[in-house]
């Protein structure tokens, strides 16, 4: 059975498609690319996240027009923003965030949204959860061991990290202000690294921190990011703004530290974490979060709807 991916150039999508694979599926994706992403076989571009606007349209439009003569797919799953992408009867949605807050898109049925707050905007669809691949993100002992020596020959009490694919969206100049509060008011020395990161080297740079901070935007989400996820399947220590009735499981809420973007508590959150030197289990995200776990869902409604 042929699967086509389109429009979605996040991780979750990549990760079902290479469990559906793994499962028989022949899958197909046009996705934008990103440098965030690995991309995968089989894949056609669809413009850039970062490229012009014209130049996206005229890629989207190309696989538009010439995937109905060339490609045939048995089901797809469409991101949000591209619905003029299709091609069967068998098409599922999938809404990732800004274009239904932002009310860019109507939604349309049957769909997907990837976080609880997205419920409020498309009520008929159903929660999909994000995944990260446990194979990917997970402990390297050696990193761990190197931060502790480099902390020491540097004076350095925490090493924090706040690795943002938009670090103005997500609040990187608050938690550097935060920090630098810190340091300033404390007896401690904590080390702030924000800079972007290669993709090949997320999981080092995960594992040589004491503590990940997500995000502290209240207007760009409710929930945890899959930062967060990455972080705690690395068992790193995670802060993050949210609202609990948001949040993804009540499970990661004993995991995902809640930090107050209001000045003042903002450090307090960040000092209490740092000094509880917690231990992570990431058995619970895996057990939440895997791409196993979601494309078993994703295939149980793939059935109930008569797909397959």
């Amino acid at each position: 059975m042929k699967v086509s991916i389109i429009g979605d150039y996040a991780s979750l999508s990549i990760r079902i498609g290479s469990e559906l694979i793994s499962r028989g599926y022949d899958v197909e994706y046009f996705l934008q690319d990103n440098i965030y992403s690995d991309l995968p076989k089989k894949y056609h571009k669809l413009g850039s996240v970062q490229g012009s606007l014209i130049k996206n349209y005229f890629f989207t439009a190309f696989w538009t027009i010439f995937g109905n003569l060339f490609k045939q797919s048995d089901i797809q799953i469409v991101n949000g923003t591209y619905p003029n992408c299709v091609r069967t009867r068998k098409t599922c949605y999938y809404y990732t965030g800004s274009d239904l807050r932002l009310g860019k898109t109507k939604p349309r049925s049957p769909s997907f949204v990837s976080l609880k707050e997205l419920l409020d905007y498309s009520k008929d669809s159903i929660f999909l959860q994000r995944s990260v691949d446990p194979e990917m993100f997970f402990p390297i002992k050696e990193i761990k061991e190197k931060k502790e020596i480099y902390k020491q020959e540097n004076g350095i009490d925490y090493i924090v990290g706040h690795f943002a694919h938009s670090p103005q969206v997500k609040g990187s100049h608050l938690f550097k202000q935060a920090i630098d509060k810190i340091n300033k008011n404390e007896d401690i020395k904590i080390e702030y690294i924000d800079k972007p990161i290669p993709k090949e080297k997320i999981v080092e740079a995960i594992n040589f921190c004491d503590i990940v901070l997500d995000h502290i935007n209240p207007t760009t989400g409710k929930s945890y990011n899959v930062i967060s996820i990455e972080a705690l399947l690395c068992e790193v220590p995670v802060g993050s703004y949210y609202e609990e009735k948001y949040l993804d499981f009540e499970e990661m809420k004993d995991l995902v530290h809640y930090i107050d973007p209001n000045p003042g508590e903002t450090e307090e959150n960040i000092l209490s974490l740092l000094r509880q030197k917690i231990s992570v289990n990431r058995e619970i995200p895996i057990k939440l979060h895997s791409p196993k776990i979601v494309t078993d869902i994703l295939i149980s409604y793939w059935k109930k709807w008569g797909f397959i």
